[in-house]
């Protein structure tokens, strides 16, 4: 016969026993694929291969590591009536011929308040130059005439020159790491910018099926090569198999599907340190005519240059673009702009109105109406 006492230790350890095992165990949730961390700042959860969503905090001027500085001005231009294009330019050109600072300007072109009547096309082909008006609605620079020039070009040389390549040898290399294996990183050097470049195989494009559309047309379909990705990064750091890089990769490269290339190149004539600010930007018209087209199609169009800017700027009757960034330029900002009554038919390649094919390119706060593609990559 059981005592009183063991009786009652039975049903303790029983009871013990059932509280351990009869306990669901605590279920930890997946961390989500951004998050903050306990400093505050963005974390990101990678999946099984190290893919994660990229970091996109290194867009437009100077990667947004430095705030878009007040450039003093060198000359300033009043409004007058009659054609203004040969004055500005020659504003243009002048502060073109000043010696760079240590920062690399070399100064503003100040507009007055007024309307300045353009009958040709304003070109900045020199780094360090700042177009700065007296304020929106103040300082207007309108385009004149039937031509579909761009009102304000900003243009550096067409001369890259790709020196030397090799393949990445990992056989993966995520979304959003920083580091690759190649031959010979004896080759590269701290602060050297390289293009990393993801081909567009055949066997990719099969994969996912976009060789062709149906219909039986095939003209529609992926070529090999038509889809390549070309990042520029800047090297930050040799390691004994590869190299790291300032900013991470937003597509992955998959030895699967060619892997990638590692390429040193020169580009000299680009340029740079270049903005264009608190003004505003008209083309003129056929106002009987709605759907005019014999007038501005671009606004401001930036190709072969890096570090530039175009804020507080207000846009109206362009039949294109208001901000064309191309496929050469980098680095850049537009910001706190407002484009307003676009004039031309509705169909394609109209009204891309703030438009980019750039790289590292920051579009914020800014405001369009009536686009066909109001804010278009």
């Amino acid at each position: 016969m059981m005592s009183r006492f063991s009786i009652i230790l039975s049903l303790t350890l029983g009871l013990s026993v059932f509280s351990v095992f009869g306990q669901k165990p605590k279920v930890v949730p997946p961390k989500p694929p951004v998050y903050l961390d306990e400093a505050g700042k963005l974390a990101y959860t990678p999946e099984s291969k190290g893919d994660r969503i990229p970091d996109f905090s290194f867009c437009g001027y100077k990667a947004s590591e430095e705030t878009i500085p007040f450039i003093a001005g060198k000359v300033k231009v009043e409004a007058a009536n009659g054609d203004a294009t040969t004055h500005v330019q020659a504003a243009i050109d002048y502060v073109a011929s000043l010696p760079v600072d240590t920062k690399g300007f070399r100064g503003a072109v100040v507009l007055g308040k007024g309307v300045f009547e353009i009958k040709g096309n304003l070109l900045i082909k020199a780094s360090g130059i700042v177009i700065r008006g007296a304020g929106r609605g103040q300082t207007i620079l309108k385009g004149v005439g039937i031509s579909r020039e761009t009102l304000i070009s900003i243009k550096g040389k067409d001369d890259k020159k790709i020196e030397s390549s090799e393949k990445v040898l990992d056989a993966y290399i995520p979304v959003g790491q920083a580091c690759l294996n190649v031959n010979t990183p004896e080759k590269y050097k701290v602060g050297e910018r390289i293009l990393i470049q993801r081909p567009s195989t055949k066997e990719w494009i099969q994969t996912l099926k976009t060789d062709h559309f149906g219909g039986g047309v095939t003209a529609l379909g992926w070529k090999p090569n038509q889809r390549d990705i070309t990042w520029e990064r800047t090297i930050t750091q040799i390691t004994a198999k590869g190299i790291c890089l300032d900013i991470p990769l937003t597509t992955a490269l998959d030895s699967t599907y060619g892997a990638g290339t590692v390429t040193k190149f020169q580009w000299n004539g680009r340029i740079s340190q270049i903005g264009v600010e608190n003004l505003s930007l008209e083309s003129s018209y056929d106002t009987k005519n709605p759907k005019d087209e014999n007038h501005r199609w671009m606004a401001i169009g930036l190709e072969n240059v890096s570090d530039a800017w175009v804020r507080q700027v207000d846009f109206k009757h362009f039949a294109g673009s208001a901000v064309y960034v191309q496929a050469s330029a980098r680095c850049v900002t537009v910001e706190d702009c407002i484009s307003t009554q676009p004039i031309s038919e509705i169909g394609g390649q109209r009204r891309y109105t703030f438009f980019t094919n750039g790289q590292q390119t920051l579009f914020q706060r800014i405001y369009a109406e009536e686009g066909y593609h109001d804010f278009a990559i």
